[in-house]
């Protein structure tokens, strides 16, 4: 009971594929995530106080619900919540991979 134990594995942990992560690095990512969002947006934006405002493109609406903060450049939809910065509204508009919108709004 006190002697050396082994670990017996479990039969699907050794099936398991291997997965690939990727790491960006900073100087990439930094220039990525300043990309204007307002730049990437197509439509009609009006701008009311710091907050430029539109009709969200991920979803259908008559009334503007999709706002832009350029001083963060960040984004956010109050009908479907939608949310994030430059990259994710990137991915998210191309339907690509996070490398990708990286790799494409660093150059």
């Amino acid at each position: 009971m006190f002697g050396k134990q082994t670990l017996n594995r479990p039969k699907f942990l050794k099936k398991l594929p291997t997965i690939k992560v990727y790491f960006p690095n900073n100087e990439q990512l930094d220039k990525a995530k300043l990309y204007p969002l307002e730049n990437l947006y197509k439509g009609e934006l009006k701008r009311t106080g710091k907050v430029l405002m539109g009709r969200c493109p991920f979803h259908q609406e008559d009334t503007a619900s999709f706002a832009i903060y350029p001083q963060t450049n960040t984004y956010h939809c109050f009908g479907c919540g939608s949310s994030g910065d430059s990259v994710e509204f990137y991915s998210k508009i191309n339907g690509v991979d996070f490398k990708t919108s990286l790799e494409e709004l660093s150059k």
